[in-house]
C-alpha cells in the first residue's frame, strides 16, 4: 500500500480522514447532501465503492515502484456511487473515478467541481471502459529497462529489456501524457501525448527512428542526402478548431474488415492527430485509399487515388450520419454481416434483413457490402448510400430484376402443355428470341404473342426462378410496366413440383394499347392455390420461400412488358 508521503500532500484529507472515508457510512449523504461532492455512474447505474483519487495535474510516481492500477485509492465511494474530494483552491488537479474496468479521469479545479458543505448537488461523473496500450522505446546504453507512466495517475510499469511494457487499464476521451524514466529513476526521458478511445487496443512504436545509410556502395564520400519529408496535414472541426487526438486510418478502397464480429466504430486508429489537429502519414505509390479521421461525432472520410494523397493539405471534419435499411435474406438465414468498403465499421441485420450502419460519413458515397454469415463469409450483395450530416437517412434499396436490355438468361418463356391449342411467341424458351426495340420507352422491352386453349387453366408466361427461395417478408412492392390487349396478373410462388405449390397472384388487370405502370403491393397478392383464400392468407403462405416470379396474360393475343422492379429489396 503507497505510504501517505506519495499522496497529494495538498488533500484536505488527512490520514484520519483517509480511514473514515473508507467506511461507506461515513462518506456519503446522498445527492444534494453536504457531505458528498461527487457521484460516479456506470451506464447510469452507481458504480459501487469506486477507487477515488486526486493527483497534481503534472504528478508523477517520486519513487520507482511498479503499480499497475491507475491510481491507488485516496477514499471509496458508497453503495450508491457517492464520493467525496476536496479539491485545493489553488492550481489544477487530475481526478480519477475507477471501477471493474471503467474509468472517469480529468483535470478538474475547485471552481469547476461541486464543494462539499457548499453545494447542493454533487457532480456526476460517468465512467467508461478503459483502453489498453503496449508499446516499446529505445533502452539506453547501458541499462536493462526504462520506467513508464502516466502523468497525474499512479500507474508506472517498467519494460522488458528489450524495451516492451504494456499499460493495462487508460482512462479514455481526455488527454494524457506517457513519462519515461530511466532504470535508476534519476533522469527523465521525455513525454509522449496519448488519446485514447473506450476499449480501444493500440500499439505504439516510441523509438528513436534509425538513419538510413547513405553511404556510397562505391566510394569513400559521403553525399549529404535530405531525409524525405512527410506532409503535416491539418484536420479541423466544422468551426475551424482544430481536430486534436482525432484517430486516423487509411485502408484500401474495397478493404472489407478481417475479422466478422459486431464493431460499432467507424474505424480503428492507425495514428492520431496531435494536441494541434495535424499528423503525419506516409503515403502508398499506388492503388486508391479511404482516409478517415474521425473525433466525437464528426468525421471525414474520402476515397482518393495514391498520387493524389500527398497533394492533401486541411481536412474539415463534418458531422456523422447514420444509414437504416434492409436486405432480403435466403430462406433460412437469420442474419447478414453489413459493413462499408474502407471501414473498419460492421454489424449485423435482424432476422427480417434490418440494419443500422450507427455512425458513417456524411454527405460522401458509401460501397455498403453483405456478406453470409458461413465460414466461408461469401459476398451476398453490394449497394451504394448517402447521408447528411446530423440525420439517420431510412432508405429502402430497389431492385431491377429484368430490363430487357442485357443479363437476360435467367428469364423464361413456358406454356401448358396439358392444353393442345395453348402457343406463345417465341416458341423456344428463351426470353431473348421476343426482345424489340420499342419507340416510346426508349429501350428494349419484351414482346409476346399468345393463343390460349379453350380451357379456364390454360397458361402461358413469362418470368424467373431465383437460385435460392427468398424471404420476401419485407419487400414494399413489385412495379413493371405493360401494354397489350386482354389481362395480366402477377403472381409470386414457391413451385418444387406438382405435389409442392405455392403460389400469391394478383387478380386480373386490364391492360391497353399504352404503357402503364403497374404497382403490385403484397396486400394485393390475393389469389392462391385455394379458391377460398383471402389476402392474407395466400401471401402469408410463400412470403416466406419465394422460388419464382411469373407474368401471365390471359383473354388477349400479345402483350409488351419492361423494367420489372423490386422496391424494398436487395439481394
Amino acid at each position: 500500500m503507497r505510504k501517505s508521503l506519495f499522496l497529494l500532500p495538498l488533500l484536505s484529507l488527512s490520514i484520519a480522514g483517509l480511514v473514515a472515508c473508507s467506511n461507506k457510512e461515513e462518506v456519503a449523504g446522498g445527492p444534494g447532501s453536504i457531505t458528498t461532492n461527487g457521484i460516479a455512474l456506470v451506464d447510469g447505474q452507481p458504480a459501487s465503492y469506486a477507487t477515488v483519487a486526486l493527483r497534481k495535474v503534472d504528478f508523477k510516481e517520486p519513487t520507482a515502484s511498479e503499480v499497475n492500477a491507475l491510481v491507488v485509492a485516496d477514499a471509496y465511494a458508497d453503495e450508491k456511487g457517492n464520493f467525496k474530494v476536496d479539491i485545493p483552491a489553488d492550481g489544477k488537479y487530475r481526478l480519477t473515478v475507477a471501477h471493474d474496468g471503467v474509468a472517469y479521469s480529468k483535470v478538474v479545479t475547485r471552481s469547476e467541481f461541486a464543494e462539499a458543505g457548499v453545494s447542493q448537488k454533487p457532480d456526476t461523473v460517468h465512467l467508461e471502459p478503459t483502453a489498453v496500450l503496449a508499446g516499446v522505446v529505445d533502452i539506453p546504453e547501458g541499462s536493462s529497462a526504462v520506467w513508464v507512466g502516466i502523468v497525474g495517475t499512479d500507474m508506472l510499469v517498467k519494460t522488458d529489456e528489450s524495451g516492451w511494457f504494456a499499460l493495462s487499464s487508460i482512462p479514455a476521451n481526455d488527454s494524457l501524457q506517457l513519462y519515461f524514466v530511466n532504470e535508476d529513476y534519476d533522469k527523465s526521458l521525455g513525454e509522449k501525448d496519448l488519446f485514447v478511445t473506450p476499449m480501444e487496443s493500440i500499439m505504439q512504436d516510441y523509438r528513436t527512428a534509425v538513419p538510413a545509410d547513405t553511404t556510397p556502395e562505391d566510394t569513400a564520400e559521403t553525399d549529404t542526402v535530405e531525409p524525405e519529408k512527410l506532409l503535416q496535414v491539418l484536420a479541423i472541426l466544422k468551426d475551424g478548431t482544430p481536430a486534436t487526438y482525432a484517430t486516423v486510418a487509411l485502408r484500401a478502397a474495397d478493404a472489407k474488415v478481417e475479422d466478422y464480429a459486431v464493431q460499432n466504430t467507424m474505424v480503428e486508429s492507425d495514428l492520431r492527430t496531435d494536441k494541434n489537429g495535424r499528423f503525419e502519414m506516409e503515403w502508398p505509390d499506388s492503388g486508391n485509399y479511404r482516409l478517415t479521421v474521425t473525433k466525437d461525432g464528426f468525421a471525414y472520410s474520402k476515397v482518393y487515388k495514391a498520387k493524389d494523397l500527398a497533394k492533401l493539405d486541411t481536412l474539415r471534419l463534418e458531422a456523422t450520419a447514420s444509414i437504416s435499411s434492409k436486405v432480403t435474406l435466403r430462406t433460412g438465414e437469420e442474419f447478414l454481416w453489413v459493413g462499408v468498403y474502407g471501414l473498419d465499421l460492421l454489424v449485423k441485420t435482424n432476422n427480417a434483413g434490418s440494419y443500422v450502419l450507427p455512425s458513417v460519413p456524411a454527405r460522401d458515397s458509401l460501397d455498403i457490402y453483405f456478406v453470409m454469415p458461413d465460414s466461408a463469409k461469401t459476398l451476398y450483395a453490394e449497394w451504394k448510400a448517402i447521408a447528411e450530416p446530423y440525420n439517420t437517412k431510412f432508405t429502402n434499396p430497389v431492385m431491377v430484376l429484368q430490363d430487357f436490355e442485357d443479363g437476360i438468361k435467367s428469364w423464361y418463356v413456358n406454356t401448358d402443355a396439358l392444353f393442345k391449342g395453348t402457343t406463345l411467341t417465341p416458341l423456344a424458351k428463351n426470353v431473348a428470341d421476343g426482345i424489340v426495340y420499342d419507340s416510346t420507352r426508349k429501350s428494349k422491352v419484351f414482346h409476346g404473342e399468345y393463343k390460349l386453349a379453350d380451357d379456364d387453366y390454360a397458361w402461358v408466361l413469362v418470368g424467373t426462378t431465383f437460385e435460392y427461395e427468398m424471404n420476401f417478408s419485407a419487400i414494399d412492392s413489385v412495379v413493371f410496366y405493360a401494354k397489350g390487349d386482354g389481362n395480366i396478373r402477377l403472381s409470386l410462388e414457391n413451385y418444387i413440383n406438382d405435389d409442392k405449390s405455392l403460389k400469391a397472384a394478383t387478380e386480373w388487370l386490364p391492360l391497353s394499347k399504352d404503357w402503364q405502370r403497374i404497382s403490385v403491393n403484397p396486400a394485393e397478392l390475393c389469389v392462391g392455390n385455394a379458391k377460398t383464400e383471402t389476402c392474407f392468407t395466400s401471401w402469408s403462405g410463400v412470403k416466406y420461400l419465394v422460388k419464382q416470379l411469373h407474368i401471365f396474360p390471359q383473354d388477349g393475343t400479345e402483350f409488351y412488358i419492361d423494367d420489372v422492379t423490386l422496391y424494398g429489396a436487395l439481394f
